[in-house]
């Protein structure tokens, strides 16, 4: 019984000293290499998932990327990858708006109560696996506040903790 509490402790204080250790701090001021990578992800990939998102929520929903704060320094090589911020943010996102939208009665709630998404990073207080402590839907607001690069395939959790949130705030 104690190894059944004990294993999830032990895995969490190893992502965080992992993510602690990889994780680059996010940038006040991005520099141009940084901001080239930016650019070509929002005009390549990002494009395409804001339109999937969009649909999920079945409205043109605004979303707001907080860039400066998903960007670490020195990784503007890895932004383009799957697994820095399309798995990590985007896809989830747009998986549990789809979960939520299924409907008639979830799209009109998402429509009638979402207002904004907001996404950015938060060093001090984004989670390594507690996702649901990283979402919050509070006056039509849904903020996402996760680590970049970090636990990249833990998709379905982070898109169950976006869904709940939701779903308690609609």
């Amino acid at each position: 019984m104690r190894n059944q509490f004990v294993r999830p402790l032990v895995r969490s204080l190893l992502f965080a000293a992992i993510a602690g250790v990889v994780a680059s701090p996010a940038m006040a001021d991005p520099g141009l290499a940084e901001r080239r990578a930016i650019t070509a992800y929002e005009q390549g990939a990002y494009a395409t998932l804001l339109k999937d998102i969009q649909t999920a929520a079945g409205f043109a929903v605004p979303v707001e990327v907080k860039w400066e704060t998903i960007a670490l320094s020195d990784q503007a090589d890895n932004y383009a990858q799957d697994d820095f911020w399309t798995n990590i943010f985007f896809v989830p996102l747009k998986q549990a708006l789809a979960t939520v939208a299924a409907d008639d009665m979830g799209k009109q709630a998402v429509q009638a109560k979402l207002k904004k998404i907001v996404v950015h990073y938060d060093s001090a207080t984004a989670p390594v696996s507690a996702y649901a402590d990283g979402v919050s839907f509070k006056s039509g607001v849904l903020t996402l506040n996760f680590t970049p690069y970090t636990n990249a395939g833990d998709i379905e959790p982070r898109a169950k903790a976006i869904q709940k949130v939701l779903e308690a705030g609609l």
